[in-house]
Order: C-alpha cells, then sequence, then structure tokens
C-alpha cells in the first residue's frame, strides 16, 4: 500500500468534513423543501379531486413504497384522463410521501442513480411550462385542467392554483440546485475512492511514478476491475484524476478540487446565528397545511359510515316522526354519539357525547383554513404574519391542543363506527387509520418547532440574567 501524498491527505479531511455538513446542514434543508413543496402539491391536488377533474385512487392505501419511484408517463387516451391523471397523480404524492417521512438523505445514501431518479420525479410534472403545447401528456392535460379553472368564476380555487404553481417552481428551483451541487460532491468522491483503491493500492505503487497525461487512463483501467469491483469506469472523472496528477498546471487543478470541497463562510457560519424567532412560528403555522388533505380524506369516510349508520335505523316509526316534523316544522333534534375517547396524555379513557353535525363543520372548516396556510399569501397567512410574536405562539398552541382533541374524537369515531353497526355491515365501514397516523405525525413536526422556539426563548431568557449578549 502506497502511502497518500499531502495533497490527498488535504483531499480527504476536505470530503470527510464536506460529507458532515451535507449530511447535517445542507440535506436537511433539502427535506424541508421536499415537505413544504409536498403541503402545496397535496392542496392543489385536493382541489382537483374536489371539483371532479381526476378521480381518487382506489388502491392508494394499500400501496407501500421502498425506494424513489418515478409514475408512468406513457400516453393514454384523453376519455381515460380523469382516471389515469387521478392515479399517476396519487402515485407522485405517494412518492413525496416516501421521500419526506421514510427516505434518509445523507451523502452515502444518495446515489448516482437515486439522485437521477430525484431529477426524474422532480421534472414529472413540467410546472414552469403547463400549456396545450407541452411534450409530456401529463403536464398538457394538467394544463387544460388549470386553464379550464383560470376561465371560471371560482376566484378563490384561481388565487389558490396561481400560488400554489408559483411556489412549487421556485421550491423545486432550490431543490434542484441542492440535487446538482451533491451530484458534483459525488463525482469528487468517487476520484477519491479511485485513488485509495487503485492509486494508493498495493499493486499501484510501482506505476504510480510513470504515470503520464498519454498512458494514465489505461494504467489506471487495468487495476480498476481487481480494486473498485462492479463500480463503474467513468473515464471523464479518471481523466480528471490524471490531471490532477501529470498536468504541468496540476498544482492549479488540485487547487481547483480543493477549492471546491471547502466551505463557504456563509455554509459554515463560525458564530452562531440569531434565529428569526417570529419566522420559526410562522413555519409553526404553515406546517398545519399538510393535516388538511388528510382531513379532507376523512370527512367523506366519517359521512359514509355516518349514513350506513342512520340507514339501519330509519325503520317504519322513524320515517313517521320525520314526516311529523315536516308537517309541523318542528327542526331535527341533532344526532349525537356517544364516543369511547382515549386521552394520550392522561392515559384514561371516557365516555363523550359529539354532536355530529357539529363536528363535521368545524373538521371541515378546519380542513379549509389549514389548506389556505400553505399559500404564502392567503388572508389567512397575511393575518397571523401581522400578528404580535407572543400571540402567533398562542395561536400555534390553540391549534395544536384542538388538533389533539380532534385527533382524539377522530380515533373515537373509528372505534365507534367499526361496532356500532350490525355485522353484516362491518365489512362496509371505512376505516381512517392511515390518514389518523399521518395527521399524528405532521403534529409530532408541529410540536417539535414549537418545543424548539420555547427552549430558544427560555435559553435567551437564561442568558440575558446572566449579562451574556447573544450573537
Amino acid at each position: 500500500m502506497s502511502v497518500s501524498t499531502d495533497f490527498e491527505n488535504e483531499l480527504y479531511a476536505a470530503a470527510d468534513a464536506k460529507t458532515a455538513w451535507y449530511d447535517n446542514c445542507a440535506l436537511p434543508k433539502l427535506v424541508d423543501e421536499y415537505r413544504n413543496y409536498r403541503a402545496v402539491f397535496n392542496t392543489v391536488l385536493s382541489m382537483l379531486l374536489k371539483k371532479g377533474f381526476i378521480q381518487p385512487d382506489p388502491y392508494k392505501l394499500d400501496k407501500k413504497l421502498t425506494e424513489i419511484t418515478v409514475p408512468d408517463e406513457s400516453e393514454f387516451k384523453d376519455g381515460d384522463r380523469a382516471a389515469v391523471l387521478g392515479l399517476r397523480l396519487s402515485e407522485y404524492e405517494s412518492s413525496l410521501e416516501f421521500l419526506c417521512n421514510y427516505f434518509k438523505f445523507s451523502v452515502e445514501n444518495l446515489t448516482m442513480d437515486r439522485i437521477k431518479k430525484l431529477i426524474q420525479l422532480n421534472n414529472y410534472i413540467s410546472w414552469n411550462s403547463l400549456m396545450s403545447t407541452t411534450a409530456k401528456q401529463n403536464s398538457r392535460v394538467l394544463g387544460e385542467i388549470f386553464t379550464s379553472i383560470k376561465m371560471g368564476s371560482d376566484s378563490l380555487s384561481v388565487g389558490v392554483l396561481n400560488d400554489s404553481t408559483n411556489f412549487i417552481s421556485k421550491s423545486l428551483a432550490r431543490i434542484n440546485t441542492i440535487l446538482k451541487d451533491v451530484t458534483d460532491f459525488k463525482r469528487e468522491l468517487y476520484k477519491i475512492k479511485v485513488r485509495k483503491e487503485v492509486l494508493n493500492g498495493k499493486n499501484f505503487a510501482a506505476e504510480r511514478s510513470s504515470l503520464t497525461s498519454e498512458n494514465g487512463v489505461h494504467i489506471i483501467k487495468e487495476h480498476f476491475l481487481s480494486a473498485m469491483g462492479k463500480q463503474p469506469f467513468y473515464t471523464e472523472l479518471i481523466e480528471e484524476i490524471v490531471h490532477e496528477e501529470t498536468s504541468p498546471d496540476k498544482e492549479d487543478k488540485r487547487q481547483a478540487v480543493l477549492n471546491k470541497l471547502r466551505i463557504k463562510e456563509q455554509e459554515t457560519e463560525q458564530k452562531r446565528p440569531k434565529i428569526n424567532t417570529k419566522q420559526l412560528l410562522l413555519t409553526s403555522c404553515q406546517l398545519f397545511s399538510a393535516l388538511a388533505p388528510q382531513y379532507t380524506l376523512i370527512a367523506p369516510k366519517i359521512e359514509e359510515n355516518h349514513h350506513l349508520l342512520q340507514s339501519e335505523y330509519r325503520g317504519l316509526w322513524a320515517k313517521l316522526k320525520t314526516a311529523f316534523r315536516k308537517a309541523f316544522n318542528i327542526p331535527e333534534k341533532p344526532i349525537e354519539y356517544k364516543l369511547k375517547v382515549n386521552d394520550a396524555f392522561t392515559h384514561t379513557a371516557k365516555t363523550q357525547s359529539i354532536d355530529y353535525s357539529s363536528f363535521m363543520d368545524n373538521l371541515l372548516k378546519r380542513s379549509r383554513l389549514y389548506a389556505s396556510f400553505g399559500i404564502k399569501q392567503s388572508v389567512n397567512i397575511q393575518k397571523i404574519e401581522n400578528m404580535e410574536e407572543h400571540a402567533i405562539f398562542e395561536y400555534v398552541q390553540r391549534q395544536l391542543s384542538e388538533c389533539n382533541i380532534l385527533q382524539m374524537t377522530l380515533e373515537g369515531f373509528d372505534e365507534f363506527f367499526k361496532t356500532a353497526v350490525h355485522a353484516e355491515n362491518r365489512n362496509k365501514i371505512k376505516g381512517i387509520q392511515i390518514e389518523l397516523t399521518s395527521v399524528k405525525n405532521t403534529l409530532i413536526k408541529i410540536n417539535q418547532r414549537k418545543a424548539e422556539y420555547s427552549a430558544y426563548m427560555s435559553e435567551q431568557t437564561q442568558m440575558e440574567k446572566l449579562g451574556i449578549q447573544h450573537v
């Protein structure tokens, strides 16, 4: 085994530091970008489903991804577009969910093949050119649907659509920039691996001193298979190594590589940056937008279960009472359900009477409110941005508390309907556990952001008491 040169030792140290920076700084930001992108995409997806432009995917809950997957892009018949586009957009959303919740974003795990898949996934929909002349049929049909919405009278939907596509385009640009940087870094890591395994391998020591710009690639290739196994041989990158070893201006080339690996001052930040605490709270508010599509999926399932249960009690006597109330203009009595609700905080169970109509109104209103949180220029977000910081914190706390209560109630409904209907109808009950799990994960993330804010403010208060000025 030959001894590494001073340049190589410096190169390896720089690569290790850059890897740590990517894993701890840049790639967590990439995950956040994907989560924000997914939240806004879900807002668009919910709108298209609600307006009937696409059909829901009946098999969505049965699909489990274990790797980055790009949905089908093949041509389809125009008459099938509602079903096919609905299926493909559902699969696309599942791919985003996999990235946001299950995929490990690290330099080691982001292989070149996976980066290529990510870029394909990012370009699956041509958000910047949703027109009738777009080559990809998925994007072309989506553009036709968007045009139809914009020509309609629903100004709220038009505004949401414009804000969403604008946000998505900018978010994907940031995502692709990070992926390009990671790709460049992976190229350098490949070259480093070749240096370690081939140039510094025990069988290469005698030939290293005889490398020239003419024979370098050939000599390295002779030793490549035995040292690198099934790794691909990238001639372009091998040529760069040869130039760094034999070129008359090799010192300049080596310095260029080190400069490329060096962490810039704005990346490393010697001093701890002052946190924009208000922005931290606003980000917490925006995370609520991820709840909207889940509540939108839950509501019709609850409604269907409700109607199924009520149909079992619609006998002759019930119909006579309904007719009597209508004849004498007597309002219907509100339907109440007695649910067993498990309190996750006290670990106790209690029975609650829930007014069904009021509950559903609250669920749908909350879904619409949170959907608007995903749009930066929405009226609701603007109102929150104009609030004092302490008021925003109290608002986040209140919303979290209400969402946790709603979560427990929804879990109570899920259990109630499964046992309340007749045995022969139980297979017709729609379960909501998958959606509730997604809601729970989102609430955990919001609570983490709130905890970060509280911890930072507590630390600042303590430092002020000690007379320390934070910089």
